[in-house]
């Protein structure tokens, strides 16, 4: 179970970026989540989302359940706390267990299955831009030229119910993901992605040479980078 992890805060401070990955029984578990940004509590809201995730994904729940369990326990602590009410968060959940692999997310942070060294599956976007690319006005890598590509139809904690975006697939040998929050794959193309892991070892490697990239055309001077790779090593 080869992974690496990296967030940094970039030109927005504070990081409301949050990711974990949690090996157990024989499984792995991903959860990213990017509060949103210029809201009160986004670092907290991502915090506090991630966490209930992952403590539904350790009580044996589904990725789309974890995520719906992370919505109604932050929509109840906003009666409470007048801070939360106007956060949220994206979220990206992911469970693999004996190389099988079912995600689920909100928002725009993504995912992304790669297989023989070619992108395989992705993760559906909530944003209008992603409604334009599925109409067929604009390729998937052009999604992040969009002038209003950042605008959020759903995200966790701003809605009483939410239907998470779900995948299920079996990953081979070699085969990589990437979870990532906007404010990296803004910076990084999937063909990249892609000529990066061609040269790469495991996944730290693969994430180093990408988070090159992202320093090199953002300078790390705009949103908070975030990502969680991970490979299927040989044996």
């Amino acid at each position: 179970m080869d992974h690496y992890t990296y967030t940094h805060v970039g030109g927005h401070e504070p990081n409301c970026d949050c990711a974990q990955v949690v090996e157990h029984d024989d499984q792995v578990f991903i959860v990213l989540c990017d509060g949103l940004n210029g809201l009160p509590s986004g670092d907290e809201a991502a915090r506090i989302i991630s966490e209930a995730a992952m403590e539904a994904f350790l009580q044996g729940q589904s990725p789309a359940e974890a995520c719906v369990t992370a919505n109604t326990r932050f929509r109840d602590m906003q009666f409470d706390n007048v801070d939360l009410r106007r956060a949220g968060s994206t979220i990206c959940a992911v469970q693999i267990k004996d190389q099988h692999v079912s995600w689920a997310s909100v928002g725009d942070s993504h995912i992304y299955h790669f297989s023989d060294g070619c992108l395989a599956h992705h993760s559906v976007d909530d944003t209008h831009t992603y409604k334009a690319f599925m109409r067929g006005e604009l390729d998937y890598e052009g999604i992040r030229e969009q002038e209003d590509r950042t605008g959020l139809s759903v995200c966790v904690g701003q809605k009483e119910t939410i239907e998470p975006h779900v995948e299920e697939f079996d990953m081979k040998e070699g085969d990589a993901l990437l979870v990532c929050s906007d404010g990296f794959w803004e910076n990084v193309y999937e063909t990249e992605m892609e000529i990066d892991l061609h040269k790469s070892f495991n996944a730290k490697d693969w994430a180093q040479k990408m988070i090159l990239r992202a320093v090199q055309r953002g300078r790390l001077a705009g949103d908070n980078t975030t990502l969680v790779a991970y490979m299927r090593m040989a044996g």
